[in-house]
């Protein structure tokens, strides 16, 4: 009977074995998987499902040997008594396979909502390194683009013509262009670190408190015309354009202010109006001179007449003698001013232009006070084409308008020079009382004069204006109530072989 039982019972033992092995490698297996990927929520469920089959088939596959071994050595008893800590051994092996299998859908439910808001996650941390690195572009970008704005700004700033102006609230100086230091005469640190206003720079205060006033009510000023005053007392005449800037948020109020130099263009305004105005008087002052002539002959021949014929009468016939020549006189220059009559062209040397009209007025009486020097141009001969009687003419006027500047007492400095572009200066300084600002621009029109009446008829400057613009060439005055004058005449230089 033992011995049938043999076969059955080597099924048994062998069969118990290759479970508890198989239940190993299973058991082996699922934990490679699991430390694969320990996220893996199915690699964790065999790895579970592994044990509690191995727990099994450990206490099963033991229980049966240790039974037969026990039946066969006669110790059944020994086995009934153990057996229920073998099964309850085997229970709970299933009861815990039953549990995993029991709660893997939820952690499964749970595992795939960990992977997806891991693939949101994921796929966030790539969008936000997409734009990390946008991001790093674009502010690349942006500062090489406001760093190229600022560059042409300030060069802007910098190579404009124009004066620009930056003040605070207060109008103090806070910066300004190259051409402001120009413009004003004063140097960036003497503006900024003196804490200059823009009034400073005004001629008058008045005109500065008139523009602060409507920059305060409007906030801006457009084109506002002005004169400034240099350091060295050169007046200036100024287009003003302005306004406040608040700046970005938290930044403190500004004034920024464009001004324009329109000194020459309001003098070669002046010049334009003044060589219509002169033109026209030119025209009306040749019919009016040649109607006046023929009878101030006849009138000065029939007096002459007299004279030898009327002794009694003598002084009074001379009195009319004298105003009858000063009528003339006046006629002359009125010929003269309207361009009529010849104007003859010769290679001139100005140097001794010049130097005739001072030895010729140094022997006057009125200048034997005045204390008059020549500074002629010692490099190459200054010839112009011109009518040289003309110009000593001209000559002469200015030098006695500047002896009567100095009241007759005083200096008067003559200079001769070349300029760069071929152009002849002559230069006549004073140091007398100088020229109303007021009568400047009039100084030049026909029968316009401060000298008291019967010493000048107003007719000189704008004479030999007329003459220096027959020579195709200019002149200009500068003066400085109680500091002198300065008439400049430019003539083109001869270019000829002569």
């Amino acid at each position: 009977m033992t011995a049938s039982f043999i076969p059955i019972l080597a099924v048994d033992a062998f069969g118990s074995v290759s479970m508890v092995v198989i239940a190993l490698l299973t058991l082996y297996k699922a934990r490679i998987l699991r430390d694969m990927d320990p996220d893996n929520a199915v690699f964790l469920y065999l790895l579970w499902i592994s044990v509690g089959f191995t727990i099994f088939s450990v206490s099963r596959s033991f229980g049966h040997i240790l039974r037969q071994f026990l039946i066969l050595t006669s110790n059944a008893g020994t086995w009934y008594a153990i057996s229920p800590y073998s099964g309850s051994v085997n229970t709970v092996s299933f009861m815990l396979v039953g549990l995993i299998t029991l709660f893997f859908n939820q952690i499964w439910n749970i595992n795939e909502k960990i992977l997806t808001g891991r693939k949101k996650l994921e796929d966030t941390h790539v969008k936000l390194m997409d734009l990390n690195q946008t991001l790093e572009h674009k502010v690349i970008e942006r500062t090489e683009r406001l760093t190229s704005s600022e560059h042409k700004c300030r060069r802007i700033f910098e190579q404009s013509l124009d004066t620009i102006i930056v003040t605070d609230s207060e109008f103090m100086v806070l910066e300004t262009n190259p051409a402001g230091i120009e413009l004003t005469g004063f140097t960036r640190d003497e503006m900024v670190m003196g804490k200059m206003t823009v009034g400073s720079f005004f001629a008058d205060a008045s005109d500065w408190e008139r523009i602060r006033n409507k920059i305060v009510s409007k906030e801006y000023i457009l084109n506002e015309e002005a004169e400034f005053l240099k350091p060295d007392n050169e007046s200036l005449l100024v287009l003003i354009t302005g306004g406040v800037d608040y700046g970005a948020f938290g930044c403190a109020k500004s004034h920024h202010f464009i001004i324009k130099n329109v000194n020459e263009k309001r003098q070669m305004e002046r010049q334009i109006a003044q060589a219509d105005k002169l033109a026209a008087l030119g025209e009306l002052s040749a019919g009016v001179a040649h109607e006046i002539n023929n009878p101030l002959g006849i009138i000065l021949g029939y007096t002459q007449l007299l004279l030898k014929q009327e002794p009694e009468h003598k002084e009074d016939l001379k009195i009319i003698e004298k105003h009858v020549k000063n009528c003339k006189t006046v006629v002359s220059d009125l010929l003269s001013f309207s361009r009529k009559g010849t104007f003859e062209l010769t290679v001139v040397d100005i140097n001794k232009v010049v130097d005739g009209v001072v030895k010729f007025l140094s022997n006057h009486s009125d200048f034997r006070n005045i204390e008059m020097s020549l500074n002629p141009y010692t490099g190459d001969r200054l010839n112009i084409l011109g009518n040289e009687q003309e110009l000593a003419q001209v000559m002469v006027n200015l030098v006695i308008n500047a002896c009567h500047a100095v009241d007759g007492k005083g200096h008067i400095d003559i200079i001769t020079r070349k300029a760069e572009n071929d152009m002849i200066l002559v230069l006549v300084k004073d140091n007398g009382k100088g020229i109303k600002k007021k009568n400047l621009p009039r100084i030049f029109d026909p029968f316009f004069t401060t000298k008291p009446v019967g010493q000048g008829t107003g007719l000189g400057l704008s004479v030999g204006y007329g003459i220096i613009k027959r020579h195709h060439g200019d002149i200009k005055v500068k003066s400085t109530e109680g500091k002198g004058t300065v008439f400049t005449i430019s003539l083109p230089s001869d270019k000829s072989k002569a």
